[in-house]
């Protein structure tokens, strides 16, 4: 009897365990991203403060927006502020940039590899696609996520003329006006080519609204370029 109930107990522990697994991962996969804003945040705001008061405004400002967030605050941790060069180097090896489309609220990291881990985190720069600001075409992928805000979960918002702005590791920052949205099919892979001189960005998405699912496909111009002057906020 005992046996039997122990054996019942293990798989009801077991199937809890299963049913919570995709929160917990979404959740961990959402405190790293909201951990690189920080840590980008720190990281930019130290640039353009003297030294003393940029230490200490950055431990705090990481404090507040770690620590709350229920992972390790700076105090915690043991870890110092931006001139830490060990989060340097993680900004410099991981980040991209910063992308940040007001009309659905989004402001999230670029990371420099489109890896299954990395889209899992955050949005992705495209291997073999141009950077931003240059002539080419500038893509970025991105999973569509399930929940309402998540990656580019509302990317199916935006419309011809909005504004998508993406700011680099220097603070220098490019705005692009949308020109397109579409849907196409994954082999469309035409959508990813430059077009001439032109300085493009391209968000991909997913799009299920089809079966087999298709790709969501957000096209913007460069209309203007310069230099952030308190980082990217």
């Amino acid at each position: 009897m005992l046996v039997r109930r122990g054996i019942a107990f293990f798989f009801i522990i077991l199937g809890l365990c299963l049913l919570a697994y995709p929160t917990v991962r979404s959740r961990y996969f959402d405190y790293r991203q909201q951990q690189l804003l920080a840590m980008w945040d720190e990281f930019n705001s130290s640039r353009s403060q003297p030294a003393s008061s940029a230490s200490q405004e950055g431990i705090s400002g990481q404090d507040e927006q770690i620590g709350t967030s229920g992972g390790p605050s700076t105090e915690e941790s043991g870890s110092s502020s931006y001139h830490d060069p060990a989060l340097e180097q993680f900004i410099l090896e991981n980040m991209e940039g910063v992308l940040t489309i007001k009309k659905i609220d989004l402001k999230i990291p670029v990371l420099k590899e489109d890896t299954e881990e990395n889209l899992n985190i955050s949005v992705a720069h495209v291997a073999g696609t141009s950077g931003p600001g240059e002539a080419g075409n500038y893509v970025i992928a991105g999973h569509r996520m399930r929940a309402y805000g998540r990656h580019f979960n509302r990317l199916h918002e935006v419309a011809v003329d909005d504004e998508i702005q993406f700011t680099g590791l220097e603070g220098e920052t490019y705005v692009y006006r949308v020109f397109e949205v579409l849907v196409v099919n994954p082999e469309d892979t035409w959508v990813l080519q430059p077009s001439g001189e032109d300085k493009l960005i391209t968000l991909v998405t997913c799009d299920y609204s089809q079966k087999p699912s298709v790709r969501l496909i957000v096209r913007g111009k460069l209309v203007e370029e310069g230099a952030a002057h308190d980082g990217p906020r």
